[in-house]
């Protein structure tokens, strides 16, 4: 380890120490050859490897440092020199006068939406010119995001292993190297690193610049990593137009998160002010009150006639005998319910236990999720349920009390990750002794042909059989 005063390769002098990590111990150094001052870094090795894993770091983290030192960005900190050590490998970096964003915002509070989309694009750049070079970074978190004196977004400290061959080994072996509360469900549940991670921990860096926290915080590292492994992000509050971009990266699913050209249209949305909060419509939800009156006012007047209605609805839970139109079947749940669903939905099991069904080509889906906990008020708990909502363009058509059965509904419209202009629809039901959350999502276009369906699936709802 470098003491202050001591000339590291003959050329380098160490002023004072700047930071100390499990990874990695810095300095502010003076270049005698150029007369300008440095960040010196040396590599360390971080605590609980066995032998075969200290070794296997070491061999990697010289070649590895050289390749980021090829990464030429104006938001990629410039790297001068890279030379070997026993104990690890030297990083000669430019020195920038900054703060790291962690430290801005545990001293000045949460940032502004639009600041945090203007950090998230400059990040964003970062990553996908490291991306192109066939590189990762694999510790993206507040504390390696610096904002300098003038203003500029620098993204620093690349993780001992950031290439395919390198990452491969590191996983091989058994080593997962990043920040508890910043790291990807997949590198941590099945040691897989790939881009889609360093944008779920971009996510995670963006969400705590915004919401002064990250998006699992718990009391300690052990409750964090549990809460990654099986719950959804804490509830956002400040996001305002930037939650649904959040949302978006922090998809446990890497597949579903959004690339980095459909991220940047998000991000340069927010930053411009393109995405603003709309306030309820009355006349929307007139309109949807009378769409709804006039399919129940058809399949009545179907029945009257003495023709065989296409679906003959009945409460949900009466028992009476229910003709299921063509191409429906039946549901039967372990957890108790029964629905009618269309017969080309695959159902799948969530890992928070919910039930998702999704029509061929994904845009209309109905999931079905046990309600923690009989409410006492249907209404107030889908105002709170409202109040943690994380859409992009969110607004309300009405939450309102449902006689028949007891509970409540909430109907509002939002837009998809993709722009698509979406329409939901959550109701709550008592079936039994539980109470269960329907929610149904398909296009603004789609939801007068998609009607029927949904009637069909709320009006069969109830317990299952012998449950």
């Amino acid at each position: 380890m470098a003491a202050v005063g001591e000339i590291v390769a003959g050329r380098y002098r160490v002023d004072r120490r700047l930071a100390e990590s499990g990874l990695s111990r810095v300095w502010l150094a003076h270049d005698l050859a150029t007369r300008t001052d440095v960040v010196l870094k040396q590599s360390t090795l971080p605590a609980g490897l066995d032998p075969f894993q200290r070794d296997l770091i070491r061999r990697w983290a010289l070649p590895e440092a050289r390749a980021v030192a090829r990464v030429v960005h104006p938001h990629v900190i410039r790297t001068i020199d890279v030379f070997p050590d026993d104990d690890g490998p030297w990083i000669v970096m430019e020195y920038l006068p900054s703060r790291s964003l962690q430290e801005i915002v545990a001293t000045g509070g949460p940032l502004p939406p639009r600041r945090v989309a203007r950090i998230g694009l400059a990040l964003l750049g970062a990553l996908t010119t490291a991306n192109r070079a066939g590189l990762l970074h694999l510790d993206v978190k507040p504390g390696n995001v610096l904002i300098t004196d003038d203003g500029r977004v620098v993204l620093t400290d690349f993780a001992p292993a950031v290439s395919p061959p390198g990452v491969a080994a590191m996983a091989r072996a058994g080593i997962v190297l990043g920040s508890p509360k910043y790291i990807a469900p997949e590198r941590l549940q099945h040691r897989i690193s790939t881009s889609r991670a360093d944008l779920w921990s971009l996510g995670a860096t963006l969400y705590h610049a915004v919401e002064g926290r990250p998006p699992y915080q718990r009391a300690t590292t052990t409750e964090t990593l549990r809460a990654l492994g099986a719950s959804r992000p804490d509830p956002m509050r400040r996001a305002g137009p930037l939650a649904g971009v959040l949302t978006a990266l922090l998809r446990r699913d890497p597949l579903s998160r959004p690339t980095p050209e459909e991220l940047e249209k998000r991000l340069r949305r927010v930053a411009e002010g393109r995405i603003r909060r709309r306030r309820n419509r009355f006349a929307t939800t007139t309109a949807v009150v009378a769409l709804a009156a006039a399919i129940a006012a058809g399949a009545t007047g179907t029945a009257r006639s003495g023709t065989p209605p296409a679906v003959v609805p009945q409460p949900a839970g009466s028992g009476a005998p229910r003709a299921l139109p063509d191409e429906f079947a039946w549901w039967n749940d372990r957890s108790g319910y029964r629905v009618a669903v269309p017969e080309s939905w695959p159902a799948d099991r969530r890992p928070d236990g919910s039930m998702a069904f999704t029509a061929p080509g994904g845009r209309s889906t109905l999931r079905i999720d046990r309600w923690p906990r009989p409410p006492g008020n249907p209404v107030a708990a889908l105002l709170a349920e409202e109040r943690a909502t994380v859409l992009d363009d969110y607004a309300r058509l009405r939450i309102e009390a449902s006689p028949e059965p007891a509970g409540a509904v909430w109907e509002y419209t939002f837009l998809a990750a993709d722009g698509v202009a979406m329409r939901g629809l959550s109701r709550m039901i008592r079936s039994g002794t539980v109470t269960y959350l329907l929610e149904w999502h398909t296009t603004r276009a789609g939801w007068a042909a998609t009607l029927p369906q949904l009637t069909v699936a709320l009006e069969t709802f109830g317990p299952r059989s012998g449950a």
